[in-house]
């Protein structure tokens, strides 16, 4: 980023901040749930600017995941080509995102030529998490096989990973720069569970699911002790407890009351089950087929579902009576009505129970923009549901029912907003190329799509 370009954020930052106590501005009248993409440079922030169509950014080569914090004042970026994570102020009355000044804007592994605070365990980071106190941010870095941790100053913006072996568990300990960890080879999602008292880690390489208490003062984590530290496919070795479903796990997601914790596995077509004790954090996999939905059943092991080819993410509803997968070889959402009691999920019936981008036979409600969906989020209020597709360059939107779950793709354009506008099927955006990751902020006002080609964050009203 140039001398004028750090002068010309340093400006916009001020008069962001001053708009804190600004008035939300009106949205024009439009189908719930739309969305609508800034106007000008506000519509994205690129690693270079987009030739002009978004602001001028750092470290965000690869953009793969987002997280805001619980304020909605700050939105972070996980970029793995940049091995780093980039920080951003939302104003709050529009929804745009400036980045911090100076090395404040992102830390990365080596801190990229002095743009960046430097930082450790930060190899190709694809998820990030914010404590549900707004106090600290968690990496999952996929190259440094484990997750970094930072303390957050939310009213600041501010990043700083806490010192020693605190700031990272990794699975060899990084030559002791890190606490040593267990089954967190290839470490890409990451959850906090509502109480903000443990954490989660699916780790593709793995093939587990890892488990951690949260100190609440300070951020640190600790796995948790014996076989409740991890759940892999194999047990690895009796390190972790015996799971099943868990070949190549991609997301992970807590029930907000905190009691089961959900993991898609791509390489396993399926959502794995588990309760979660709410006193340790520990889990344990729901018994026989309740444990597991797979696209076959996986020879009974599980329950059998539809449109759960590759999962790559999960989400469940605020209100907890739902769970949205997103399917990328499927092209697809799964949806399942959630047990309240047990955390067992069922697929909702007929066509109800998915929408695909060609329908998948009549299997599957019919939609548009889903070709490689890998991340999906629900408002929330409840009352939408958003995809990010990779290969339709595309964020898609849904609204909810929120007594059934069942999701209705928005009519016409308002369905989706693409790079290309896919032949008018979708609303014309820009810097979305590879669209990896949506997240929406806690008062449903502002949704943002991170794209790993455009190599950017891209702004959206919510209507």
């Amino acid at each position: 980023m140039t001398g004028r370009h750090r002068h010309l954020h340093d400006s916009i930052r001020r008069i962001a901040l001053a708009a804190l106590l600004a008035a939300p501005a009106s949205a024009s009248a439009a189908t719930l749930g739309n969305l609508v993409q800034l106007a000008g440079t506000d519509a994205c922030v690129s690693e270079s600017g987009s030739s002009g169509n978004c602001a001028d950014g750092v470290a965000l080569d690869g953009a793969t995941a987002l997280a805001i914090s619980k304020s909605g004042l700050h939105v972070f970026a996980a970029a793995p080509l940049s091995d780093a994570v980039a920080v951003f102020l939302r104003v709050p009355s529009t929804g745009a995102l400036v980045q911090q000044a100076g090395t404040g804007a992102c830390v990365s592994e080596t801190g990229s030529g002095g743009l960046c605070a430097d930082g450790r365990a930060l190899d190709e980071p694809r998820g990030v998490a914010v404590s549900p106190d707004a106090k600290n941010l968690y990496v999952a870095s996929t190259t440094s096989d484990g997750v970094a941790v930072f303390a957050l100053n939310d009213k600041a913006g501010t990043l700083a990973q806490l010192g020693g072996t605190s700031g990272c568990v990794t699975e060899t300990g990084t030559g002791g720069a890190c606490a040593d960890g267990v089954a967190l080879g290839g470490a890409r999602a990451i959850a906090v569970s509502p109480n903000g008292k443990s954490l989660y880690v699916a780790a593709r390489n793995a093939d587990a699911v890892a488990s951690f208490a949260r100190d609440k003062s300070t951020g640190a984590l600790t796995q948790l002790a014996g076989t409740d530290a991890c759940t892999s496919e194999t047990g690895t070795a009796g390190a972790c407890s015996n799971g099943v479903a868990l070949d190549f796990p991609t997301g992970v997601a807590v029930s907000p009351n905190g009691k089961n914790v959900y993991v898609t596995s791509a390489g396993s077509n399926a959502v794995a089950v588990f309760a979660r004790d709410v006193t340790t954090g520990g889990l344990t996999q729901l018994a026989g087929s309740a444990g597991c939905i797979s696209e076959d059943g996986t020879g009974g092991l599980c329950a059998d579902g539809k449109a759960l080819l590759a999962p790559f993410a999960v989400a469940v509803s605020q209100n907890g009576k739902n769970v949205y997968v997103a399917s990328r070889d499927s092209n697809a959402i799964a949806v399942f009505a959630r047990d309240a009691k047990t955390g067992a999920l069922t697929q909702l019936a007929g066509t109800a129970g998915c929408i695909s981008e060609d329908g998948t036979g009549g299997a599957c409600a019919d939609g548009k923009g889903l070709v490689g969906a890998v991340s999906i989020a629900v408002t929330q209020n409840g009352r939408s549901v958003y995809v990010a597709a990779e290969t339709s360059n595309a964020v898609s939107a849904f609204a909810r029912d929120t007594k059934t779950g069942a999701l209705t793709q928005l009519a016409g354009s308002d369905g989706c907003v693409s790079e290309n506008g896919t032949g008018g099927t979708c609303s014309d955006g820009v810097a979305l190329t590879e669209a990896r990751a949506v997240a929406v902020t806690r008062n449903a006002k502002n949704a943002y799509v991170a794209s790993s080609t455009s190599d950017a964050v891209s702004a959206f009203r919510r209507e």
